[in-house]
C-alpha cells in the first residue's frame, strides 16, 4: 500500500505535467540604456521626416495630377505623425535624463554623508585620546621655556663693561676729525705759509672744509 501510494505522485506527474517555473522577469534597463536607446528612436524619425519632404516636393512638382496631390496629402499627414512621435520621445528623453542627473546626484550626496560619517567618527576617537590637562601642561612648559630663551638672549646681548656714554663717542669722533684734518693739511703742502705771513694770525683765518682747531694746531706745530 506504501508503495502505491507514492507510485500515485509520479503518475499524476506524467498525466498532468510538473509546474512549470516562472520565466525570471528581465532586468531593468539603466537610464543612460533608456536614453540611448530613445535617441536611436529619435534619429529614425527624422530620417523619416525628411524622407516625406522628399516625398512631398516630388508629387508637388507633378502640378495639377489629382492622384499625386492626394497622395502629397497623405505623406503630409504621415509626416505630422512623425513629428508628434518624435516630440514626444523628446520629452520623454529629458525626463529620463532629469530622473538620470538626480540620480547622480543623489550618489554623490550619500557618498560625502559616509566620509563625513567617517571623518567625524575618526576625530571624536582622536579626541578621546588626548587629554586636555597634558595639554594645558605642554602649553605652560612651552611658555616658560620661551620666558628662558628670551632672558638668556637679553643677557648675551648686553655690552660688556656697561654702557658707553654717547657724550665720550662724540669726543672721539671729533678727535678723528681733526686728525684727518691735519693729515689733509700736511699732505696739500700749501696754505700754511700764506696763512703765517699774512696780517691775521695763524689759527684764526678759517679754512674751508677744515675744522679750526685742527689748523691752529697744525699752526702751533709749524711756529714751534
Amino acid at each position: 500500500a506504501l508503495g502505491s501510494r507514492e507510485r500515485v505522485p509520479g503518475e499524476m506527474r506524467r498525466l498532468f505535467g510538473s509546474k512549470k517555473e516562472e520565466p525570471k522577469a528581465a532586468a531593468a534597463p539603466s537610464l543612460q540604456e533608456a536614453s540611448a536607446k530613445i535617441d536611436l528612436q529619435v534619429q529614425s524619425l527624422e530620417d523619416k521626416i525628411l524622407q516625406c519632404d522628399v516625398e512631398v516636393k516630388k508629387l508637388v512638382a507633378q502640378g495639377t495630377n489629382p492622384t499625386a496631390k492626394q497622395r502629397a496629402l497623405q505623406v503630409l499627414k504621415r509626416k505630422k505623425m512623425y513629428e508628434q512621435q518624435r516630440d514626444q520621445l523628446l520629452g520623454t528623453q529629458f525626463n529620463v535624463e532629469q530622473i538620470a542627473f538626480h540620480q547622480e546626484q543623489a550618489e554623490i550626496t550619500m557618498a560625502a554623508a559616509a566620509a563625513m560619517k567617517a571623518g567625524t567618527e575618526a576625530l571624536k576617537k582622536q579626541t578621546q585620546t588626548i587629554n586636555i590637562s597634558t595639554v594645558d601642561e605642554l602649553v605652560d612648559d612651552m611658555a616658560e621655556i620661551t620666558d628662558e630663551m628670551n632672558a638668556i638672549q637679553e643677557a648675551l646681548a648686553q655690552q660688556a663693561g656697561g654702557v658707553t656714554d654717547d657724550a665720550d663717542l662724540a669726543e672721539e669722533y671729533a678727535k678723528m676729525e681733526e686728525e684727518m684734518a691735519l693729515m689733509k693739511l700736511m699732505e696739500s703742502g700749501s696754505g700754511l705759509g700764506a696763512a703765517s705771513s699774512s696780517a691775521v694770525p695763524v689759527g684764526t683765518e678759517a679754512v674751508p672744509g677744515i675744522p679750526a682747531a685742527a689748523v691752529a694746531a697744525l699752526a702751533g706745530a709749524e711756529a714751534s
